[in-house]
C-alpha cells in the first residue's frame, strides 16, 4: 500500500504515515514531517524528520518560518539547524523567538494564497511594496501595536496622502492579520483592532443636469463610440463601470429587457434595462455568449481607467473647471451617481433607487433622501396639520413668547 502524504493543520507542513516504521512510545504508525516552500522558483519539499525523534508539524512549521525568513532577508538557507520550541528561556530576550511570521512573511503567504482571489491584486502589492513594507516588514506579527499603526497613520498623512488612502493600507495590514488567524498560522491580537480607522467621506454630491448629460453624450459619440454605448448605459441604469465591462453576451436578456450583473459588489442582481439602452445592445454585432461586450483588443479595459476619450471631453465641457473638492469633480461614476439623483428628484422611493444601485445596504441610499421632494413636501404638510391642531387647542401669548426667546443667550 502506498503512502500517502497528508496535510497538516499547519500552512505548507505536511506528514507521511509509514505503512510499516512504528513509533515506540505508543507503537502507532510512525509519521514523517515535510515542509515545502518556493527558493529560486522552485518548489522545494525538505525532509525535517520522524515523529518518532520527537518533530512535531508545530516545530516543522517553525522551521519553515525560519526557511522564508533567510529567502527574504537574501541569506543563505541553514538544513542542519533546527530551531526549538520557545519555552520563554531564549538566552538573548530581544532576539526573535522562532517559529512567529514577520508581517513580511505573512504578506507572502497572503499574496500566494488569498491575492489571485482578488479582481485588483496589482493595488494591494503596490500599497504593500510602497505604503507597508519599508515599516513593517521586518517586524513579526506580535511586535506591531497600536501605537505603531498609530504612529504609521501619522507618517503618511505628513506624506500627503488622504484619508481613503490611509483606510486602505490599514485595512489591508487588516486583511492580512486575518487570514493569518483563519489559516491558524497566527493566534495573537489583531493591532489594528486598537485604533481608530479615518473618518472618509467621499460621496459624489455632484450630478449632471440633462442638459449636461446631453453635451457629454454629443461629445462622446462624435469622439468615441464604445465610451459612448459604456457611458450611455451607466447614466441610464446606474451601472458601475466595473459592471459593464465584466459584461458577457450570456448577461444579457433582451426579451425581458434585463441584465443579469454577477458577482457584484452587493451581490448578484438584475438590472432593468429602458429601450433606449436594449437599442445600444442591439446595435453591436454579437459575440460568443462567454465573450465581453466591451473587449479591447482582446483585453479588458480596466475598470477602474476611464478613457481619455471621457477624461478630455469632460475637461473640454468645463465641467471641473476651478473645482477643487474631488466629490464636485464630474468623473465616469457621476453618471451612475446622476441616474439615481433623477430618480430620487421624480419621486422614486429610498428603497426602489437602493435596489435597483445594488447598494448592501439602505443606509448607502440615503444621501439621496434630499433630493425627494414630494416626500419631504408631504412630511412637512403633515407636520403642519399637527401644528393647526395644537394652536387650535389653546391660544398662543404671541407677545411674551418672542420676548422670552430673545432673553436666552
Amino acid at each position: 500500500m502506498a503512502e500517502k502524504m497528508e496535510r497538516t493543520k499547519y500552512q505548507n507542513v505536511y506528514q507521511r504515515v509509514s505503512a510499516t516504521r512504528r513509533n515506540p512510545r505508543d507503537m502507532k504508525p510512525d509519521a514523517c514531517i515535510y515542509i515545502t516552500y518556493r527558493h529560486e522558483g522552485k518548489k522545494i519539499w525538505e525532509k525535517i524528520g520522524w515523529k518518532s525523534e520527537g518533530i512535531t508539524a508545530q516545530l516543522a512549521f517553525q522551521i519553515r518560518a525560519d526557511r522564508m525568513r533567510s529567502i527574504l532577508n537574501g541569506e543563505p538557507i541553514s538544513k542542519g539547524d533546527k530551531p526549538i520550541i520557545n519555552s520563554g528561556n531564549l538566552d538573548n530576550q530581544d532576539s526573535a523567538p522562532r517559529g512567529c511570521l514577520t508581517f513580511g512573511e505573512a504578506w507572502q503567504i497572503y499574496a500566494e494564497k488569498w491575492l489571485p482571489n482578488l479582481a485588483f491584486s496589482n493595488y494591494e502589492a503596490g500599497r504593500f511594496n510602497n505604503h507597508i513594507a519599508p515599516t513593517f516588514s521586518h517586524m513579526r506579527l506580535d511586535e506591531i501595536k497600536p501605537l505603531d499603526l498609530e504612529n504609521h497613520k501619522l507618517a503618511l498623512a505628513k506624506k500627503g496622502l488622504g484619508p481613503g488612502s490611509i483606510k486602505l493600507i490599514l485595512s489591508e495590514i487588516r486583511r492580512v492579520y486575518k487570514k493569518m488567524a483563519e489559516w491558524e498560522l497566527y493566534d495573537g491580537r489583531i493591532p489594528t483592532a486598537g485604533i481608530k480607522m479615518p473618518k472618509v467621506d467621499n460621496a459624489r454630491i455632484r450630478y449632471l443636469t440633462p442638459q449636461e448629460a446631453e453635451k457629454l453624450l454629443s461629445a462622446l459619440k462624435k469622439r468615441s463610440f464604445v465610451w459612448w454605448c459604456i457611458s450611455f448605459i451607466s447614466l441610464y441604469t446606474g451601472l458601475r463601470l466595473a459592471e459593464i465591462l465584466s459584461l458577457t453576451w450570456s448577461d444579457l436578456d433582451l426579451s425581458a429587457c434585463v441584465i443579469h450583473i454577477r458577482d457584484a459588489k452587493g451581490g448578484t442582481r438584475m438590472a432593468h434595462i429602458p429601450d433606449e439602452v436594449k437599442n445600444i445592445f442591439l446595435e453591436i454585432i454579437p459575440g460568443k455568449p462567454s465573450s465581453l461586450i466591451f473587449p479591447a483588443r482582446g483585453k479588458n479595459y480596466r475598470s477602474t481607467h476611464t478613457s481619455k476619450s471621457f477624461s478630455n471631453i469632460v475637461k473640454d465641457l468645463g465641467f471641473n473647471t476651478d473645482i477643487t473638492d474631488d466629490r464636485q469633480k464630474v468623473v465616469f461614476h457621476s453618471l451612475r451617481h446622476t441616474f439615481a439623483s433623477w430618480l430620487a428628484i421624480s419621486g422614486v422611493p429610498i428603497y426602489t433607487i437602493s435596489k435597483l444601485l445594488g447598494h448592501a445596504s439602505l443606509e448607502m441610499t440615503k444621501r439621496y433622501a434630499h433630493l425627494c421632494p414630494e416626500a419631504s413636501q408631504e412630511a412637512l404638510k403633515k407636520m403642519s396639520g399637527y401644528v393647526q391642531a395644537a394652536i387650535s387647542n389653546g391660544p398662543v401669548n404671541r407677545e411674551s413668547e418672542p420676548v422670552a426667546l430673545h432673553n436666552k443667550q
